[in-house]
């Protein structure tokens, strides 16, 4: 990664940190025998599914919302979610006495989409996926003069994502390794970039879900492709990646390597987060467990962190993966 990617990530960090910090909690690092017993090295887990809102998310719409002016707050705030986000978005919304409005698509679940309408949230369904409810929010808000709050393409997302790498600088400073899930690419950006800048010989590794791999495939074309893609467990990290993409670039500098996984491997993370730490995981957060367990070599003699992002899973799905 190039100093001055290095050093503008850092910057979008410390905004962030300042603006953010009063309404997120400090998540915990937990250390895991299991998998460090797996690869023979040091595994801690960055436990950001405890997080309020359930997910890393409200990181980066904090961020976000407390940037804007009250001019802009009260023209409106839109956004896309297949969840995790609208739930933050509405919380950092919330803070300063409004709500806003989020579009999913016709394939979210349907406990997800109760809970959303439970959290009084404003919902439009449009379009078969992320990507196509994404793209309708855009137009929507720029037809209606609102505001349009992206879950990665935006410096304050990234910087506030980034608060999570911020937090591991502080309790694991001498780490190797971190794994995060990738699907717009604002987490692994953020955190990624921030703890480059702290050390830059930390290795950062991405991964995403065989059945939707946007930025992978994305970033060895050099350019935002538009895929195909298939259900996933993963579905949080499911859908397309906006063509100006911030993050492309930044992911090109900061990952240094990347990890497709199938659904039953994606299951099996699931499954190790509650069987080992007694932890309810979506599909998305388990990938990084996922990512050890399929190529434990890698991590052999290194301290590695394991970022496990989200807990937003339908029960009945959990019950059918761990065998309830």
């Amino acid at each position: 990664m190039t100093t001055n990617a290095i050093a503008q990530v850092r910057q979008w960090v410390e905004e962030a940190e300042q603006r953010s910090r009063p309404f997120l909690w400090i998540t915990p690092l937990e250390y895991s025998p299991y998998l460090s017993e797996v690869c023979d090295g040091e595994v801690w887990l960055k436990l950001d599914l405890v997080q309020k809102t359930t997910s890393f998310k409200l990181r980066g719409a904090t961020s976000k919302i407390m940037s804007l002016s009250e001019e802009e707050m009260a023209r409106g705030v839109v956004t896309a979610s297949t969840g995790n986000y609208a739930f933050a978005v509405a919380e950092a919304c919330r803070q300063r006495g409004y709500t806003a409005t989020t579009y999913v698509a016709q394939n979210i679940g349907p406990s997800r989409l109760e809970l959303m309408r439970k959290h009084g949230l404003d919902v439009v369904i449009h379009g078969p996926e992320a990507g196509a409810a994404e793209a309708e929010a855009r137009r929507v808000a720029e037809r209606e003069g609102k505001i349009y709050i992206s879950p990665y393409n935006d410096p304050a997302v990234v910087g506030g994502q980034g608060t999570c790498g911020l937090e591991i600088s502080k309790q694991l400073p001498d780490l190797d390794t971190v794994v995060v899930a990738v699907g717009g690419g604002g987490l692994i950006a953020g955190t990624g970039g921030w703890l480059k800048s702290c050390n830059p010989e930390v290795r950062v590794i991405g991964v995403s879900p065989e059945n939707s791999p946007v930025m992978y495939e994305s970033l060895k074309a050099g350019r935002v492709l538009d895929l195909e893609i298939s259900p996933t467990l993963a579905d949080t990290c499911a859908g397309g990646v906006d063509h100006d993409a911030i993050t492309l670039g930044l992911c090109q500098e900061i990952i240094d390597d990347f990890l497709l996984l199938t659904e039953a491997e994606i299951e099996s993370g699931i499954r190790t987060l509650f069987e080992q730490h007694r932890l309810v995981a979506e599909g998305s957060a388990a990938m990084s467990v996922a990512a050890l367990l399929k190529e434990p070599e890698r991590f052999r003699g290194r301290k590695t962190v394991l970022v496990v992002c989200g807990r937003n899973i339908d029960i009945e799905r959990f019950k059918k993966i761990i065998g309830v």
